[in-house]
């Protein structure tokens, strides 16, 4: 399984916003495309980190589903605006995992 591990720094005063949108948007889609994820977790002692992860079957898997999310309307037209502007930085390490290391949403 290929496991892409997310680190975000957001902007001070917009995580609840961030993971709002994430929940009510861009996850769902995620689910609706067959790809798995856990999270986001949030830091308990930073409020501008959050962490996520994403998992594909394999390495075709990846490319073929992160262009469905990264092309696709709900990316495009609900969170890409909204998500983007207040991002300041992240990290995606991708890393092979044997099925069941996570349990996935």
């Amino acid at each position: 399984m290929i496991v892409e591990m997310r680190s975000y720094k957001i902007k001070a005063g917009t995580r609840a916003k961030f993971v709002e949108n994430m929940r009510d948007k861009l996850l769902p889609e995620h689910k609706r495309l067959g790809i798995k994820y856990a999270g986001p977790f949030v830091s308990p002692d930073d409020e501008t980190v959050l962490f996520w992860m994403r998992g594909f079957a394999d390495e075709a898997a990846h490319k073929a589903m992160t262009a469905q999310i990264y092309g696709g309307d709900v990316w495009r037209k609900d969170c890409a605006d909204v998500l983007l502007p207040i991002l300041e930085k992240y990290d995606v390490t991708i890393v092979e995992m044997p099925d069941g290391a996570v349990n996935w949403s």
